[in-house]
C-alpha cells in the first residue's frame, strides 16, 4: 500500500484533533519546574499542558498564549527541573 499526500493529511488531522479532545487544564504562568525554551519564567501567560495518549514517562507538551497579546509563545515538549 502506498501512502498519498491526501491520507497523510488526514491521519495527521485525526491525530492531533484526538490531542485536544483529551482533557487539559489551563493555569497562570509557567508551571514551576518547566524550562520553556525561547520564554522567560515571569513571562505574564496562561499554559495547557496536555496529556498524552498513552501513561508514559517523559515530556509534556505545553501550549503558552501570551497574555499581553493573545498569541501563542509556546507550543511543544517541555523539560522539567
Amino acid at each position: 500500500m502506498r501512502l498519498t499526500k491526501e491520507k497523510a493529511q488526514q491521519i495527521i488531522y485525526k491525530h492531533l484533533i484526538a490531542q485536544v479532545l483529551r482533557n487539559f487544564e489551563i493555569q497562570d504562568g509557567i508551571p514551576v519546574g518547566c524550562i520553556l525554551y525561547g520564554v522567560p519564567k515571569d513571562e505574564p501567560c496562561w499554559t495547557a499542558r496536555i496529556a498524552p495518549e498513552k501513561t508514559m514517562v517523559g515530556p509534556s507538551r505545553i501550549i503558552c498564549i501570551s497574555k499581553q497579546t493573545g498569541r501563542i509563545i509556546y507550543d511543544g515538549f517541555t523539560n522539567e527541573e
